[in-house]
């Protein structure tokens, strides 16, 4: 421990504050989200220096932290064309802030061994699920999507396409706080990723303005690794 650190520990003892750890994850958020990520995970940041001389207006924290105790589930849906690099998104909030990334079941065979990004499951057992414990529908390519209610966190991201979107919105924004990232990237880079094949399967499929009032965030990924995290801590730091 620092001397800094010492402080502020006896600063809390003396106070009578209680507190569960000191500079490191509790134990049940690294089980909930099965990663002990480099950021400490917190319900929320309070960055003093970022004020001018330091001064914190205390009402207005305590106003936020209220809102913040009563907040629904947060699911930050990622939606983009094959090869604009949603997963990669939803790989990095998950690695940086420990937001866990919630895997559609489907009933289409895997694109190749051990692919990550669903559950994969046979017709038989996708036709035993209840439309009453799916949060999202949808059919793509002639296969069926959907995530179940129990596997809903304090905080997702979900890797999804406009009309499970829209159909999450329509029917769960009472349920759920429900944010969206719009990441696009060139006809030419899609082509690059992931081949002609998958990027003519999604001509007609996306619909929706870039403005349209059901994204909240747009990134573009035609820039490096680098410039699209950068979009994404921009992005985190007004949607959550």
């Amino acid at each position: 421990q620092g001397r800094e650190e010492c402080e502020m520990v006896e600063f809390l003892l003396d106070n009578e504050i209680k507190f569960d750890e000191v500079n490191q994850n509790l134990c049940y958020r690294i089980e909930e989200y099965g990663n002990d990520c480099r950021k400490i995970g917190a319900d929320v940041y309070i960055d003093d220096k970022a004020y001018p001389c330091n001064i914190i207006n205390w009402n207005e924290i305590y106003n936020f932290v209220s809102r913040k105790a009563n907040r629904k589930p947060l699911i930050i849906c990622i939606v983009g064309e094959s090869g604009s690099g949603k997963t990669t998104i939803a790989e990095y909030i998950e690695r940086e802030h420990g937001i866990k990334m919630m895997e559609s079941y489907t009933d289409r065979p895997m694109r190749y061994p051990g692919e990550t990004g669903h559950t994969f499951v046979t017709k038989e057992e996708f036709d035993s699920f209840s439309h009453d414990d799916m949060i999202a529908y949808t059919e793509f390519g002639g296969h069926r999507y959907c995530c179940l209610k129990k596997d809903v966190l304090d905080f997702n991201t979900y890797v999804i396409d406009e009309r499970g979107l829209i159909y999450l919105r329509e029917n769960f924004e009472d349920e759920y706080d429900i944010v969206c990232i719009r990441v696009y990237s060139s006809l030419q880079n899609r082509l690059k990723r992931v081949g002609e094949e998958r990027v003519k399967r999604d001509v007609s499929m996306f619909n929706l303005k870039w403005y349209d009032y059901r994204f909240n965030y747009l990134i573009h990924n035609d820039y490096g690794k680098d410039r699209l995290f950068e979009s994404v801590e921009e992005a985190l730091k007004v949607l959550v």
